[in-house]
C-alpha cells in the first residue's frame, strides 16, 4: 500500500523476467497483463501466421465480447479504442477484417471507413460498420463489406464471424457482368479476368435476373442500355432480390445520363463509370476495390495499371512536404520515396532552415520534424513554428528514433500533430500522412 509508482514498477519488471511457478501462472500472467493491456487484447500474443481481427471500438465492455467471440473462431484481436490508434494497428497486425464503431472518442468512424477505401495498402480490407444508428445504405455506398445496428444479437455476431471466416477464404470472387455488346464485353472480360475473379456475362436483364434467382455474387457491372429493357426497370428488378440487395453495383455505360438519372444512380450505385478510351482502366480498379482483392496478389499488369491511376488521385499527390532532418541520408532517402508517390519535398537542414522556409513560403502542406538536431532540436522548432507563425492547422509529424513511453505526449505538448518512430516504415509514414491532410 505505501510502496511508490517507482518500486511498483521494479516489481513488475522482476515479475516479468523471473520464472513464474505453474500454479499460479494463468493467474499470474491476466494479473500482469490487466495491468500493461487496459483492452484485454492480443497485442502481446500475436505469432506471424495467425489469423488477427482489428476491433475499433472504445467501450471495453462491447471489446471483450468481440474478443471472446473472435477466439471462439480461432481469431487473434486487437482493440483501438481511439481514431489515432487504427492505422498504426493496421500496419502493424495486417488484420484479415476490421469491425469499426461509428462513434468514436477522438473523431467519426465515417472517416476511417473514408481512409481505409482511399488508401491502397489498406482498401482490400473488409470494413464491417457498426452504429447504433440505420444508416446502412450509406456504409454500403462508402465500401462497408456489412452493416450492423447496435445492440448486437447473439444471431448478429455469428453472422459477422462467420462472413468474415468465409469471405477471407473466398477465391474466386464471383462477378456478374451485364452487357450486351460483344464488343465491349469482349474487352471487360479480357480486362478484369485474373485468379481471383469469375466471371458470369449476362447479354439480357432477364438472363441476369434469372442468373441472380438462383446464384449470389460480390459484385456486379451494369450496360444501362439493354436490348429487352432500361437500365432503372433492371435496377428495380434487382432490388427486390433479397440475395442481391446489398451487392457492390458498378454502372459501366456510354449513355449520356440526365441529372435525375444521375442523382438516382447515386442512390443505388457505388460508382457510374462512362465508356471512353481509359475507362476499362478504371473499371478494373473500381471492381478490385468492391471485391476487396488487394490489388498486390493481381498480375504484374493489373497491378501496375491500379497503382498508376491511384498514384494520379492520391490525396498526397502535387503537396507540398516540409522535411526537417540534420542528416542528409534520411532527407535523400524520404525525397527518393515522395517522389514516387508526386509528392513535391521541400528540405531543410536544421530548425532555423526550416522556419525561414516557413515564413518564406504559404505553400506548405505538412512538416515532417526530426526530434534529435542538434542546436534547435525538433521540440524548440515546432514550438516556434507554433508560436511565431501562428499556425494551427498546418499538420507537424514528429519523427524520432526514440521509442519510449511519454515521448509521444512530449511530442504533443510541443506542437507536433502526430509522431512516428525510426525507422521510418514508408507506407506506415505515408498512411499516417493521409490522415492529416484528409483532416
Amino acid at each position: 500500500e505505501d510502496g511508490t509508482a517507482s518500486d511498483l514498477g521494479k516489481s513488475l519488471v522482476k515479475t516479468l523476467s523471473s520464472p513464474i511457478p505453474a500454479m499460479v501462472d494463468a493467474r499470474h500472467l491476466e494479473v500482469v497483463n490487466e495491468i500493461i493491456n487496459e483492452t484485454g487484447d492480443d497485442k502481446g500474443n500475436i505469432m506471424p501466421n495467425d489469423k488477427v481481427l482489428l476491433v475499433v471500438e472504445d467501450d471495453l465492455r462491447f471489446g471483450k465480447i468481440m474478443i471472446d467471440k473472435a477466439h471462439e473462431n480461432d481469431l487473434k484481436v486487437v482493440v483501438a479504442t481511439s481514431y489515432s490508434e487504427v492505422f498504426s494497428l493496421v500496419n502493424t497486425y495486417n488484420p484479415l477484417a476490421v469491425t469499426l464503431d461509428v462513434k468514436l472518442p477522438d473523431n467519426s468512424g465515417w472517416k476511417v471507413l473514408d481512409l481505409f477505401k482511399n488508401d491502397l495498402n489498406f482498401r482490400h480490407i473488409p470494413v464491417y460498420l457498426i452504429s447504433g444508428e440505420e444508416n446502412r445504405a450509406l456504409a454500403y455506398k462508402r465500401g462497408a463489406r456489412n452493416f450492423l445496428l447496435k445492440p448486437l444479437k447473439g444471431e448478429d455476431l455469428n453472422f459477422l464471424f462467420s462472413d468474415i471466416e468465409k469471405f477471407k477464404d473466398k477465391k474466386p470472387r464471383n462477378l456478374l457482368v451485364i452487357e450486351d455488346n460483344e464488343a465491349d464485353c469482349s474487352g471487360i472480360v479480357k480486362m478484369l479476368e485474373n485468379d481471383w475473379v469469375k466471371i458470369t456475362v449476362a447479354e439480357t436483364g432477364e438472363k441476369a435476373l434469372k442468373i441472380m434467382r438462383r446464384k449470389s455474387f460480390d459484385s456486379v457491372v451494369l450496360d444501362y442500355m439493354l436490348p429487352d429493357m432500361t437500365g432503372s426497370e433492371l435496377l428495380k428488378k434487382m432490388s427486390s432480390l433479397k440475395s442481391q440487395q446489398l451487392t457492390p453495383l458498378v454502372v459501366y455505360s456510354a449513355r449520356d445520363f440526365t441529372d435525375q438519372e444521375m442523382g438516382q444512380l447515386k442512390q443505388t450505385a457505388r460508382n457510374v463509370i462512362m465508356k471512353d478510351v481509359r475507362s476499362l482502366d478504371q473499371l478494373l480498379e473500381e471492381t478490385t476495390l468492391n471485391l476487396h482483392i488487394n490489388h498486390k496478389d493481381l498480375p504484374v499488369q493489373q497491378r501496375k495499371l491500379i497503382e498508376n491511376i491511384y498514384l494520379k488521385e492520391d490525396l498526397l499527390a502535387g503537396k507540398n512536404i516540409l522535411i526537417v532532418d540534420d542528416d542528409v541520408r534520411n532527407l535523400f532517402a524520404l525525397t527518393t520515396a515522395f517522389e514516387r508517390h508526386n509528392i513535391n519535398a521541400v528540405t531543410a537542414e536544421s530548425g532555423h532552415e526550416a522556419i525561414g522556409i516557413l515564413n518564406g513560403r504559404s505553400d506548405i502542406d505538412m512538416v515532417l520534424m526530426d526530434i534529435m538536431m542538434p542546436e534547435m532540436d525538433g521540440y524548440e522548432t515546432t514550438q516556434k513554428i507554433r508560436r511565431e507563425n501562428k499556425n494551427s492547422t498546418l499538420p507537424i509529424i514528429a519523427v524520432t528514433a526514440k521509442a519510449m513511453k511519454g515521448d509521444r505526449q512530449k511530442c504533443i505538448e510541443a506542437g507536433a500533430s502526430d509522431y512516428i518512430t525510426k525507422p521510418v516504415k514508408i507506407d506506415q509514414l505515408l498512411s499516417l500522412m493521409r490522415i492529416w491532410l484528409y483532416r
